[in-house]
């Protein structure tokens, strides 16, 4: 779950007021209703029919003033999870409906929670998330450096003849697969560097770059950070645009660790900073 609009994450000719428009809408969208603050948990649904509601017995509990006692059911089904709603409260992806199939992508919202389906170790569960818990009425903004036009900087994309999946680690343990798009190569304070670029499902069109510098594990996430780039043979790499991974706002996210070949052996003291938990 990547939450900047392409629009957003693509450099555009003014580098510091662009920097400004994607801090702010990442900040209001961490605020909002999809922030990875507001995941408190994941529910593995253990039978056919899996209660959702305030019901000291509901399978996925949501406790809490208005929320019904049992608000629906998520059925398993011929190896799918449809949801049937009880209350009009209950809206996917912002509408009732009686009954819905569920995917991946949809939002279920009942009140201060939301919900999506996952399928962790190929089980299905519920994540909820609370916009009224604890960490989301903790959270008191991302921190970043300043912004510094040395690290925008011209680059070239060589793509990939044929697209393969590459193999990195996760930061949960074991493989994830990720399509490979080809090189960029770029210089960066008079020196010369080459970063692997990878295709996201959220941005197919964009080059999705994860990389890990000497900040890492100091002043930025020790995991990594992404960026993500225009694609063009020609395009611009802005690192005052470098992001933290979900896993870096909490246990319940998994995110790509960066190969070995993209740990730049330089610092880049601009975007985004290690989040510190007050």
């Amino acid at each position: 779950m990547l939450l900047m609009p392409l629009l957003l994450m693509l450099a555009g000719p003014n580098g510091r007021e662009d920097v400004k428009a994607w801090r702010d809408h990442q900040d209001k969208e961490m605020r909002g209703d999809k922030s990875p603050f507001a995941v408190e948990r994941v529910e593995t649904l253990e039978k056919d029919r899996n209660s959702l509601g305030s019901a000291t017995d509901a399978a996925v509990k949501l406790p809490g003033a208005g929320i019904p006692a049992v608000a629906g059911e998520v059925l398993l089904l011929d190896g799918k999870a449809v949801l049937v709603s009880q209350s009009p409260q209950m809206l996917v992806n912002g509408k009732f409906e009686k009954e819905h199939t569920l995917l991946g992508t949809d939002w279920v919202a009942l009140g201060q929670y939301r919900l999506q389906l996952r399928r962790p170790n190929g089980k299905f569960a519920i994540r909820v998330s609370n916009l009224k818990g604890q960490a989301m009425l903790r959270y008191h903004g991302l921190k970043y450096y300043d912004f510094d036009e040395r690290y925008r900087v011209p680059a070239q994309f060589t793509a990939e003849s044929a697209q393969h999946d590459f193999t990195v680690e996760s930061s949960q343990g074991g493989p994830q697969q990720l399509p490979y798009a080809g090189k960029l190569s770029f210089e960066l304070l008079g020196k010369p560097y080459t970063l692997d670029a990878f295709v996201d499902s959220d941005e197919p069109d964009a080059l999705f770059v994860i990389f890990r510098d000497t900040t890492s594990g100091k002043k930025t996430y020790g995991v990594g950070r992404y960026v993500y780039v225009a694609r063009s043979a020609s395009t611009t790499l802005d690192f005052n645009k470098a992001f933290n991974p979900l896993c870096a706002y909490g246990p319940l996210f998994f995110c790509p660790i960066p190969p070995k070949q993209n740990h730049l052996p330089v610092a880049i003291p601009v975007g985004e900073k290690t989040y510190e938990v007050h």
